[in-house]
């Protein structure tokens, strides 16, 4: 019963805390953005729309066009490089970074790692679901993800023979989806690309 209620607050606190880092997050931009906003639209200050100020809704346009031209400048390949340094060394020390950027990337709907495919692992006498990373000649890098309410946050990284994996063209975010479940949904996702015993 206590091991119960154990798992249940960690899968609870795995999927509030993203959406609440998120929030936090909207919130100390809003208010960064509300100081310039204010001064370069006067005209908007005291009105409200729907018991919402207007100055506030303003801001959340202006952060959304922020964002929007963000993400443009981040797919140059200049942008890319050096996000990519910042997230290798920095970013990617700070506990917890990687629990948002998947709590953000399936916000925005992103099915995909970008680059990456869901593959088939032979192991032993059976098959196990993972990301290949990387090719190189005969041999792949795949990422095994732990199944459970981590939710892909812990797994195994392995270099195995090419010749060991299935690929297929599963979103990665499904397949995410039934090892959160325990594995529930994923023979029949997988299922197409099954061999015959």
């Amino acid at each position: 019963m206590f091991r119960f209620i154990k798992t249940t607050v960690a899968g609870g606190l795995l999927f509030i805390l993203p959406l609440l880092l998120i929030a936090v997050v909207l919130e100390k931009a809003l208010n960064l953005l509300r100081g310039p906003v204010h001064k370069l639209l006067p005209m908007f200050a005291g009105y409200d729309i729907a018991g919402v100020a207007v100055l506030t809704l303003v801001t959340l346009l202006v952060l959304i066009l922020v964002c929007f031209f963000a993400g443009l400048l981040a797919k140059t390949a200049p942008a890319a490089k050096l996000f990519s340094a910042l997230e290798e060394h920095v970013l990617g020390n700070l506990p917890g970074y990687q629990l948002l950027k998947d709590a953000t990337a399936r916000f925005a709907g992103m099915e995909n790692v970008e680059g990456a495919k869901v593959g088939l692992l032979t192991v032993d006498e059976g098959l196990q679901v993972c990301l290949v990373l990387e090719t190189q000649g005969h041999w792949l890098t795949v990422y095994v993800a732990d199944g459970g309410p981590a939710g892909g946050t812990a797994g195994d990284v392995r270099l195995v023979a090419a010749t060991q994996v299935i690929l297929t063209d599963l979103p990665w975010l499904s397949v995410l989806a039934c090892l959160r479940r325990g594995g529930r949904g994923l023979l029949e996702l997988t299922g197409p690309w099954i061999p015959e015993p």
